[in-house]
């Protein structure tokens, strides 16, 4: 295993297989970015925040994990892509918007 600040290294690479065609590659890539450190995974938020509109629902379900684990401040930025998820027809990915809507700040 690399450590998580060696693995930031990587970080363009691994964002690159987001658009893989194959959905277990795009999945485990946006797992691979959600071990990087928080700043590093700041920077590929909107390249992960696309994912959620993968074409499979585990795609989709691996990107609202991982905007999960950004600090409230870039989560913030991709606030309108997860409040969309809270119509999805599956109710894991409702419940998993919910959650990450919850680590936003109350205004």
């Amino acid at each position: 295993k690399l450590p998580a600040e060696a693995l930031a290294a990587h970080g363009a690479a691994v964002a690159a297989r987001l658009e893989d065609a194959n959905e277990y590659v795009r999945m485990a890539a946006v797992q691979t970015l959600g071990k990087l450190p928080a700043e590093a995974l700041a920077a590929h938020g909107a390249a992960v925040a696309a994912k959620l509109e993968d074409a499979v629902a585990g795609g989709r379900m691996a990107a609202l994990q991982t905007l999960n684990k950004l600090p409230a401040e870039a989560l913030a930025a991709h606030g309108a892509a997860v409040v969309a998820k809270l119509e999805h027809p599956d109710e894991d990915v409702r419940k998993a918007a919910v959650a990450v809507l919850g680590k936003l700040p109350a205004e």
